[in-house]
């Protein structure tokens, strides 16, 4: 079981037939009255002393009695754990045997009525043992964790948009107080149905937390900047992961580990008052004072006095009047040939990233290992992963394509290889394997799918991708519960998905020592001879904002490859092929948690 399982998120325990309460007698007084008002009185009523037996043989005899039990394949007796022989109105009798003599009056087997007893040993509490999730409830678990991967869709689609109009920082504080009033209105839930709507808005305000954030901090800073600023990013997420499997080793109940998880929110809130406004948004709107104001604020703070006014009164004027052109859809992504084969490749690829990766971190009990250290080094392998994939995409004969191919196949033959291999060390290596490529196609993806689009549909390209990649992820905790028909069919599932997607991926056009498109034409033309002559040789196009508040385009070489997290962040889109035009920051895409 997964720290996430011990938090109630996802998971099962071991329900033992509630027999084992009503059956087993205490000889304590104390114990006996609380056994007394459950159990049949006629079947407790045995008093084993009187008849010669101590209590280990008479509590074995009980067992037998009373739970039903079978043989494994490898000779194993198993006790069912949903059901239990109808002892009601019947009187204990040590040489009771339904299992070997079903003429006994008792050998009626009827489902578990009065509740459970659950193996506590190693997670104190869980959604589990609080909701009764079990015997034809289990599935709820991954029912739940649908649900919250339903709130990322929802999040990334409604926040972005809502980012656009009321700005950054206003949805980043809103997002935390749903994130904090949710958390800790969870940790009180009453039953499975309010713990499950909640865990909605936790998603909700999650991934749009995770996408704002990670929008302001690219807004924040230069273009040569960026790509150092996208992999920091990731680290901490990674760093976060390991760090919960230590906390819930140490708090084994879900509802105070909820409680530990969600305090954080009260620092961010008291950090946001320190944190300004995006300046790129404040142009975007027409809020030249404020930005002025935003940016003298942090020039002073940096020791470097900045001389104003930066907007002038013409500039303010031209982009009033500029007109507006029209905001491209997801249909421009289906026009043309190559870029609607293109787009239906990726679309996959998206889908197959976010259901593998999600799945296999859902999936880390299952490897036959100690849960929390599974789980710590299924994040762990992620800080490798990022940063092994952004020095391979730059190498001159790998590239983006081959790069992404190869992590998606790694991944996918690593799954397909586990259904072979028995539960154990083994196990969790090739799955960690696994965890390692899908990781790195991920941090891949965002940079290879920008590059892939023009600047005038990116933004679209990446939420179209995005949208159907939340999509999938809400199927692959689904998928989990093919377990029951054949326990690796989850992980040959993902695995066959990966194969697939990463011979897709081979049908792409590389994009590594290209400029990036800017209209229609030259995004149908990527990977074509034709294309040849926008090679960059190490160039890329580079767009800069001036104290003056104007775009310029300008070729910049940077250590002489593309400084391609100029154009990476799908978040954040200035439509610089229009010098005319205002400009146009959208909120249109997320980024994988």
């Amino acid at each position: 079981m997964t720290p996430a399982r011990s938090m109630g998120i996802i998971g099962s325990s071991r329900p033992v037939g509630w027999s084992l309460y009503t059956t087993f007698r205490d000889t304590k007084a104390e114990d006996h009255a609380t056994y007394r008002r459950f159990a049949e009185p006629q079947w407790n009523d045995f008093d084993y002393i009187a008849a010669g037996l101590n209590e280990e043989t008479y509590m074995l005899a009980m067992k037998n009695a009373s739970i039903p039990a079978n043989y494994t394949s490898d000779h194993q007796l198993v006790f069912e754990q949903c059901v239990k022989y109808n002892v009601s109105g019947e009187a204990f009798d040590p040489n009771i045997d339904p299992f070997h003599d079903p003429g006994w009056p008792t050998s009626q087997v009827i489902e578990c009525d009065s509740g459970w007893v659950y193996d506590k040993s190693q997670y104190k509490s869980s959604i589990i043992t609080d909701f009764d999730l079990v015997c034809g409830m289990d599935d709820q678990t991954q029912i739940t964790q649908s649900v919250f991967y339903g709130g990322f869709l929802a999040g990334s689609i409604i926040n972005g948009t809502l980012a656009d109009i009321v700005g950054r920082w206003w949805m980043l504080m809103v997002l935390m107080f749903v994130r904090l009033i949710s958390g800790i209105a969870i940790a009180f839930s009453p039953n499975w149905w309010v713990f499950t709507v909640l865990r909605f808005f936790q998603g909700y305000a999650a991934i749009s937390l995770f996408i704002i954030a990670f929008i302001v901090g690219t807004e924040f800073v230069g273009p040569s900047k960026r790509k150092i600023t996208g992999i920091i990013y990731g680290i901490p997420f990674a760093l976060g992961y390991v760090c919960l499997a230590g906390i819930a080793y140490l708090v084994p109940y879900w509802r105070t580990l909820e409680l530990i998880c969600v305090s954080p929110a009260l620092i961010y809130i008291g950090l946001m008052f320190f944190l300004p406004e995006s300046v790129r948004w404040q142009i975007s709107v027409g809020k030249y004072d404020e930005a002025e104001k935003t940016l003298v604020k942090i020039a002073n703070s940096n020791d470097k006095p900045l001389s104003g006014p930066f907007f002038s009164i013409d500039f303010k004027k031209e982009q009033e009047a500029a007109p507006k052109e029209r905001r491209a859809t997801g249909i421009d992504l289906f026009r043309q040939p190559r870029m609607r084969l293109r787009t239906i490749i990726l679309i996959c690829t998206w889908m197959v990233n976010a259901m593998v990766y999600h799945g296999l971190s859902l999936n880390t009990s299952n490897l036959g290992v100690n849960d929390y250290v599974a789980f710590a080094v299924s994040g762990a392998v992620e800080i490798p992963a990022s940063l092994l994939s952004l020095v391979a995409i730059e190498i001159k004969f790998i590239g983006r394509r081959i790069s992404l191919s190869v992590c998606l196949l790694v991944a996918g033959l690593a799954c397909l290889c586990t259904s072979v291999i028995p539960p154990g060390a083994a196990l969790t290596s090739v799955a960690m394997i696994g965890k390692f490529g899908i990781s790195a196609s991920v941090s891949i993806l965002y940079l290879y799918t920008a590059e892939l689009y023009p600047t005038n549909i990116r933004s679209v390209a990446m939420g179209t991708c995005s949208m159907f990649s939340r999509i999938a992820g809400i199927m692959a905790p689904l998928i989990l519960t093919l377990a029951k028909i054949w326990t690796p069919l989850p992980l040959v599932v993902y695995g066959s998905a990966c194969v697939i997607a990463g011979l897709l991926t081979l049908f792409l056009p590389e994009t590594l020592g290209h400029k990036l498109p800017e209209t229609i034409e030259e995004g149908e033309n990527v990977g074509r001879k034709s294309d040849e002559k926008n090679t960059t040789s190490g160039k890329n196009g580079v767009y800069i904002l001036h104290q003056d508040g104007r775009d310029e385009k300008e070729l910049k070489v940077e250590n002489g490859g593309v400084n391609t997290m100029d154009y990476a962040n799908p978040s954040f889109n200035i439509q610089d092929e229009n010098d005319h035009g205002k400009r146009d920051s959208g909120v249109q895409a997320d980024l994988s948690e």
